[in-house]
């Protein structure tokens, strides 16, 4: 490798220059294809011009030729490849400095025959190695004719390693080129183009077309197909948007036109209540050309404003009352806005925007008059008058804002109408920011087909076609003079009467966005009726697919797109310098990661000001993040949160990056630019945990202090497994790898200290110096075990009544207590279905067990576990209650392993254990069969009492496990109404999924399980229920396509505040209805945290009861109708090693399944495995499948992307379900 330090030193500077892979990767096959076209000049032709211009070297000629297609085709000014002969050879070439083909051609003689520049390494001896080497700059080679003409044969097996091979050939004076590809890269009609290209750049430079600029690579035959594409235009119908509306108001006034969550709107209420606007805004002054800012939350109010103004003659201009106060004040002093219509919400906003409000809401609903003016069009209003404003971002700091007229709207109605299947049966959903320009088409679209507007919930996307009334040119990014060849990149130029007046105010931006057309297209259009004079060059960069679509490269310029906003760099750059303090050198772009599943990020690069080391560095081949990226100092992490907070109030969120990083040195291009690439590409590389260093959560280092930040730090670290030096009196505690169950374990030793701490405590106030301030030092009496008999009234009576029913002396009962509305549910559904809730357990006995000594670990358990000796009974003035027994477990030994099930009954026993020995004819292993009722036992506590059994094995004492703590703690609970109304008013959507009846009862009979690989959360505050619940509810609202979504789910019922909670063996588990409310624009993280923080507030109501929820009124009833049950799964630690198996089976779970789904759900660090049990006559298999994938995917998205949005989580569900 030695010998390349030429190749290196020749091309180090240059970013790689590969052909671009134009085949989609599902598609994608490998192999090798050829194409081969005869050129249009004689070989005698090109000899003449090669004596002429390059020392008759026709190769030139060929590599030159190359060089403009590459440049084409992968939008690089400076491009290299390959030329071989018995040798290949590194050519390179800068357009950037060389606007002259013949002295390209120089160049190309010079490099390519003199050999000056780079070794030559022979074909014959390409190795795998030296392929990846020479691959690594470029990925094309260019094949010489001269060999051919002198008879000479190439052994091309070495050429294979490059992607593409043009192979020239000469036969009888005729020319021919063959164009060898990897069928990865190219289709067979996608060469065909690239080979069109290259014999047209060979015509060009034989004509003597020496300007680089006056070369073109399109073809007549691609012309003719380019401009058939393009061949209709839209044209618009000659009248105004809210005349057509008014029209759909007569013509059907009872349809309804807008649902939205305050109310609904008739055609009729609309055309009223906008006419009565219309008239008070034309009284103030309103007229055309006058914009006016509309300013609401989303309401049905919203669109009234849209179409009064309309009906008023004004343009509207829609503000987002979310963005910064800043960015909406510089959008109103840009349409010079008289005054703003608002809602009653936004009335102070607006009032500190313009001068004067008119507030739009219900009460206008309640006004009557005269609207017979109003509705005659005004004669000053033509199709041309300005209908609205859009505003994006400003590359100066100023948002832009973009005019479109009547015109140009309805000119686009047909197609997207047509596109979306529109009509006056349509409800179209508004899920959109009011910033984005996609709701005013989504809205007024459907208004003027008599469709109706669902405002404020989620929506389905459609791809629309290429077919967008419009004509979609793609030119030369350095002229729009010249049309590109069908795959080359150029930039997309957008033509017909769609395309809008021009920017508010900006006659310099609008002379070179807005153009007249060009020479080509005015020659094309001269006998067409269809004559356009309105052309947009949209600063896309683009490419034409073979049948006419276009696929997006890049930004021309430095405005880019995220989750579908535009973002202008030049503006969140131009805020950066000013927000973050002595900055030398600021960069902002749009990192998109190699890994499909991790969303794009907008990062910025900041140079300090003060900083010693070299400012810059020229090239980058080869160049590492380490290199160019500085380690974040002390001084540059305390700057960052004033920094972002300053973003904060003068851009949208989405313009606030997602990671600051230092650069050591400014890298630059060979041209003393920028090297923006390079930055992208190596933000790109940053491994995960590097780039979260990057990231603005800022932490802080102090050391705790106080006693109680003392003992916080011993308790973090000793339940998160860190040592104290790694804790901190900021750290969040779910930062640091918290969750529910090391919360539990935090509260239990922090009240063996003495310390009275809840669970709620940890989730209300996760970060340690908080914490610390809440903790009390001593602990109340209420918390000590409670006495025998002291949970119920006429003790002696109630005893009585239990040695009665459980068929034992008095002496017998050792306590007597309530029981919980679990266990009461519980045994309830038992004594309907006698099967239901018993779990049978088939542990294999190891040879090795003593049987004897099994049997006394038992008795001991049960001694100190007196759940395992509860009975149930009934009591004439309590009803059910709970019995605690001095007797053993039942312990049997049966020779069949079909032993009788556990039969559950007033005054039995609740578990129950079989021996099963195999007989001499038998080989099976002896068991040991467990029978367990759900009201004695969780998934929570079987570990707990495994774990001691094993203890009591090997002749270990056990603790006492007293559960009568928890059932006084229930006692004590709040009014349930008091959190359960407020939490379920209002809710009205159906039960997932829907059952074939009403009377129809689930029978979960099939089962699938599904496992699948997500990522460490990037959010760590929140738990693993957390994520799994938004992510659930995401994936129902997908399926069910409503965004105000139920589920039951299954709580812990671990962060009750009692002492020793985490280890009673009580079942503490609670089934509560989970109510989650999704808006598309709602910020994932925002999600977590209103969930995380309404599950907190819940802790004291978990032990309601579904029962008792159930009576507290309709809403609630039927919030507890649900049929989907999601269940988190603990992380059981069975620790059992030798001593007993514990199978892992879908029927530990038949206990838990009563609903038309059950979803059991084992979340890890880095992989989620589900278990679940569903009716498929209400969810078929496939369907369940689906949901299953969707729910991976969802959680996947929300634990990398806490950033983004949830309609771009159900963008993906939506596009992985049509893959």
């Amino acid at each position: 490798m030695a010998s390349f330090t030429a190749w290196k030193t020749y091309l180090e500077d240059y970013s790689p220059c590969n052909f671009p892979e134009l085949v989609a990767a599902e598609t994608s096959k490998p192999g090798l294809a050829s194409v081969s076209t005869s050129l249009k000049e004689s070989y005698d032709r090109l000899e003449s011009f090669a004596n002429k211009h390059c020392n008759n070297d026709v190769a030139a000629i060929f590599c030159a030729a190359w060089s403009l297609v590459l440049r084409a085709y992968t939008g690089q000014d400076t491009v290299c490849f390959g030329r071989a002969t018995r040798n290949v050879n590194a050519c390179r070439i800068d357009f950037t400095s060389d606007k002259s083909i013949l002295r390209i051609l120089k160049t190309l003689e010079t490099t390519c025959v003199e050999k000056r520049q780079t070794p030559d390494v022979p074909v014959s001896q390409v190795s795998k190695g030296t392929g990846d080497f020479i691959t690594s700059f470029f990925n094309t080679c260019v094949l010489s004719p001269n060999q051919q003409r002198a008879g000479q044969e190439i052994d091309s097996a070495g050429l294979d390693m490059f992607g593409i091979v043009i192979i020239f050939e000469v036969k009888e004076n005729v020319a021919s080129a063959t164009i060898r590809y990897q069928t990865s890269l190219l289709q067979e009609n996608q060469a065909i183009s690239v080979m069109n290209a290259l014999g047209q750049a060979i015509s060009e430079i034989i004509n003597q077309k020496d300007q680089i600029d006056n070369i073109s690579l399109l073809s007549a035959a691609e012309k003719s197909q380019i401009y058939s594409w393009n061949a209709n235009l839209a044209h618009h119908p000659g009248y105004r948007v809210d005349e057509l509306i008014s029209e759909r108001c007569q013509l059907n006034p009872s349809a309804l036109a807008v649902s939205a969550r305050d109310g609904e709107l008739t055609y009729k209420d609309l055309d009223e209540a906008s006419s009565r606007l219309a008239q008070r805004l034309t009284a103030l002054g309103i007229c055309p050309e006058v914009f006016v800012p509309v300013c609401f939350e989303k309401s049905r109010w919203t669109i009234v404003a849209m179409l009064g103004v309309m009906k008023a003659g004004g343009a509207f201009v829609l503000l987002d009352p979310s963005h910064p106060h800043k960015r909406l004040l510089d959008i109103c002093n840009k349409v010079s806005a008289k005054l703003i219509v608002c809602s009653t919400q936004y009335a102070k906003l607006a009032a500190s925007l313009a001068p004067f409000i008119v507030e739009l809401g219900d009460n206008d609903a309640k006004r009557n008059g005269h609207t017979e003016d109003i509705q005659k069009s005004d004669a000053s209003v033509t199709p041309g008058t300005a209908l609205y404003s859009v505003f994006t971002s400003g590359s100066t700091g100023t948002p832009k804002g973009v005019v479109s007229e009547h015109s140009s709207f309805l000119a686009a109605m047909p197609t997207y109408i047509k596109s979306l299947g529109l009509n006056q049966e349509s409800r179209v959903f508004q899920f959109a920011s009011y910033a984005f320009d996609v709701t005013i088409f989504d809205t007024l679209m459907t208004l003027t087909v008599g469709g109706c507007c669902i405002t404020g919930t989620s929506s389905n996307l459609q791809t629309i076609n290429h077919d967008t009334g419009s004509a979609c040119w793609v030119v030369d990014p350095g002229s729009h003079d010249r049309l590109q060849a069908i795959g080359a990149i150029g930039e997309l130029m957008i033509e017909g009467e769609i395309v809008g007046r021009g920017y508010l105010d900006d006659a310099v931006q609008t002379s070179e966005t807005f153009i007249q057309s060009p020479g080509w297209l005015r020659e094309l259009r001269r006998n067409n009726c269809n004559k356009s004079v309105k052309i947009y060059k949209s600063g896309d960069l683009v490419r034409y697919a073979a049948n006419g679509s276009l696929e997006f490269i890049c930004r021309k310029n430095t405005q880019v797109k995220l989750r579908g906003q535009r973002i202008e760099l030049g503006e969140v750059e131009h805020h950066l310098k000013l927000a973050f303090p002595r900055a030398r050198f600021v960069v902002a772009e749009l990192v998109t990661m190699p890994d499909s599943s991790r969303p794009p990020m907008l990062m910025a690069f900041v140079r300090p000001e003060d900083d010693s080391s070299s400012d810059s560095i020229t090239g980058g081949r080869g160049s590492t993040s380490t290199a160019i990226f500085a380690e974040p100092t002390d001084e540059f992490r305390s700057l960052v949160p004033a920094t972002l907070s300053e973003l904060q109030n003068c851009l949208p969120s989405y313009m606030v990056p997602s990671a600051i990083i230092p650069l050591a040195v400014i890298p630059l291009t060979g041209t003393d630019k920028v090297n923006r690439k390079l930055l992208r590409q190596l933000a790109a590389e940053l491994p995960r945990e590097q780039l979260e260093r990057y990231q603005p959560t800022v932490r802080s280092y102090r050391t705790p202090i106080t006693n109680a930040e003392k003992a916080l730090q011993k308790y973090f670290g000793e339940v998160l497994s860190l040592p104290l030096e790694q804790v901190w009196a900021d750290d969040n505690f779910f930062s640091l790898g918290g969750d529910s169950l090391t919360a539990m374990k935090l509260v239990s030793i922090a009240r063996k200290d003495n310390y009275k701490l809840t669970v709620q405590n940890v989730f209300k106030s996760p970060q340690l110096s908080d914490l610390a301030n809440l903790i009390q030092d001593k602990k109340s009496e209420d918390d000590e075990k409670p006495g025998p008999f002291v949970l119920v009234d006429k003790k002696q009576d109630v005893i009585r009544a239990a040695a009665q029913q459980c068929h034992l002396p008095r002496r017998a009962i050792e306590d007597i207590y309530p029981c919980t509305s679990l266990q009461k549910g519980l045994i309830s559904e038992t004594m309907r279905d006698p099967s239901a809730f018993i779990a049978r357990l088939e542990l294999p006995l190891r040879s090795h067990i003593d049987i004897s000594r099994l049997e006394q670990a038992w008795t001991a358990v049960a001694k100190a576990n007196p759940i395992l000796r509860t009975r149930m009974i009934l009591s004439a003035s309590h009803g059910l209650l709970q019995a605690v027994v001095r007797d053993n477990i039942p312990w049997t030994v049966s020779d069949n392993a079909e032993c009788d099930d556990l039969v559950v009954a007033i005054g039995k026993p609740l578990v129950q254990l079989v021996l099963c020995r195999p007989t001499p004819k038998e080989q099976s292993q002896t068991k040991l069969i467990l029978m367990m009722h759900h009201s004695i036992y969780d998934g929570y506590t079987l570990p707990l009492i495994i774990k001691q059994l094993r203890t009591a094995y090997e002749g270990g004492l056990l603790d006492p496990r007293p559960v009568s703590p928890f059932i006084r703690y229930l006692a004590s609970l709040p009014n349930c109404a008091d959190y359960w109304i407020p939490i379920l008013k209002d809710l009205q959507t159906p039960a997932f999924p829907a059952l074939p009846s009403k009377a129809y009862h689930p029978l979960p009979n099939s089962t699938a399980v599904y496992a699948t690989p997500v990522s460490r959360p990037s959010a760590k505050q929140y738990t693993p229920n957390t994520y799994v619940r938004l992510a659930w509810a995401i994936t129902q609202s997908h399926h069910q396509k409503f965004s105000d979504v139920f589920f039951g789910t299954v709580v812990s019922g671990r962060n009750a505040p009692v002492d020793n909670i985490d280890l009673m063996t009580i079942p503490t588990v609670a089934t509560i209805p989970c109510r989650v409310t999704l808006d598309t624009d709602s910020v994932v993280e925002d999600m977590l945290h209103t969930i995380q923080n309404v599950a907190t507030e819940g802790i004291p109501y978990e032990q309601c009861g579904l029962s008792n929820i159930s009576r507290l009124g309709e809403c609630p009833a039927h919030a507890c109708s649900f049929q989907t049950l999601l269940v988190m799964q603990p992380a059981a630690e069975w620790d059992t090693d030798d001593f007993l198996q514990i199978p892992k089976s879908d029927a530990n779970y038949r206990a838990d399944a009563t609903y038309a789904i059950n979803l059991f759900c084992e979340l890890e660090a880095e992989r989620l495995e589900v278990t679940v049990l569903y009716d498929e006559k209400v969810v078929h298999n496939r369907e369940m499948q689906q949901i299953l994938v969707d729910f991976g995917e969802a959680l996947r998205f929300i634990r990398q992307t806490p950033a983004g949005v949830v309609g771009d989580v159900l963008t993906v569900l939506s596009k992985s379900r049509k893959e």
